[in-house]
């Protein structure tokens, strides 16, 4: 995970690298005419949307969407339901509950890859140790394997509050320069009064394209894990119901002959009287 953010990290520079060409090939982009502005002697110049994405002012906002897409393809590498829960697992170690093999159940548990197969396989040890039922056993070690798949969602989370934050930033640094050419020039400069307000509004639509994914994408892998560990839930009710099951039914098979041959003792003693 590591190297996958310095890998973002290297493109967010080689990004910003092209961006600083294309933003000194034009000289009329609001950060390059700031202090202008706030000397009162701004060009008359359009203004350079493109440049203006590109230029320094905007690097938080590049550096939290790049942190964003690591952390978004990881996640998405991490909570595959494939690589969470096996149901063809679930159904033999369901079968294994009935016979009552938990120790078969546990070996299969250990060989599989999945997060629930090694928390299984924990659970089912722990089980066979004695002192907790099956149900808890299997509940505790679930969650505890389940908790890593959290990890980097509280990033995301965090980097769609943060974004629109940067982006007031820079609506309130856009709006100083405006008003700071105001007060200097004695007047309504429209260009430079357009370009205080162009630069203001790139960096808030800046912080909201940013934010707007990072909030979808961090309630989409919420709600991923959430349905992941009810189907962990159902999972280990359905082996428990069946592990219970298994163990009732060797008692009714046994009293069943004992109620048989009370039955018939009650018939012959009705028959001889």
């Amino acid at each position: 995970m590591k190297i996958l953010i310095l890998r973002c990290l290297s493109l967010v520079l080689a990004i910003l690298a092209i961006g600083v060409v294309l933003h000194a090939a034009e000289p009329a982009t609001a950060s390059t005419r700031a202090a202008d502005i706030v000397a009162g002697h701004a060009d008359e110049g359009g203004f350079n949307v493109v440049g203006e994405i590109f230029s320094w002012g905007m690097s938080p906002l590049w550096v939290c969407s790049i942190i964003l897409f690591a952390f978004v393809i990881e996640r998405f590498r991490s909570l595959k339901p494939d690589n969470v829960i096996d149901p063809a697992l679930i159904e033999r170690v369901c079968a294994l509950a009935v016979e009552g093999k938990i120790d078969v159940a546990q070996q299969e548990c250990a060989a599989n890859s999945t997060v629930l197969g090694k928390a299984w396989a924990q659970g089912l040890t722990e089980f066979r140790l004695g002192g907790t039922s099956l149900v808890e056993a299997l509940t505790t070690a679930t969650v505890l394997h389940l908790k890593p798949l959290k990890r980097n969602l509280a990033g995301i989370a965090t980097i769609g509050v943060i974004c629109p934050l940067f982006g007031l930033l820079g609506t309130i640094i856009g709006m100083i320069i405006t008003f700071t050419h105001i007060s200097i020039a004695g007047g309504a400069n429209k260009s430079a009064i357009a370009g205080g307000i162009a630069f203001a509004l790139v960096k808030t639509a800046g912080g909201l394209v940013v934010a707007i994914p990072a909030i979808v994408m961090g309630r989409y892998f919420q709600a991923r894990l959430t349905a992941l560990a009810d189907l962990a839930e159902a999972g280990i009710n359905r082996v428990n119901h069946r592990y219970i099951h298994g163990k009732a039914a060797p008692v009714e098979t046994t009293r069943a002959p004992s109620v048989s041959r009370a039955a018939d003792h009650l018939v012959a003693a009705t028959v001889r009287a």
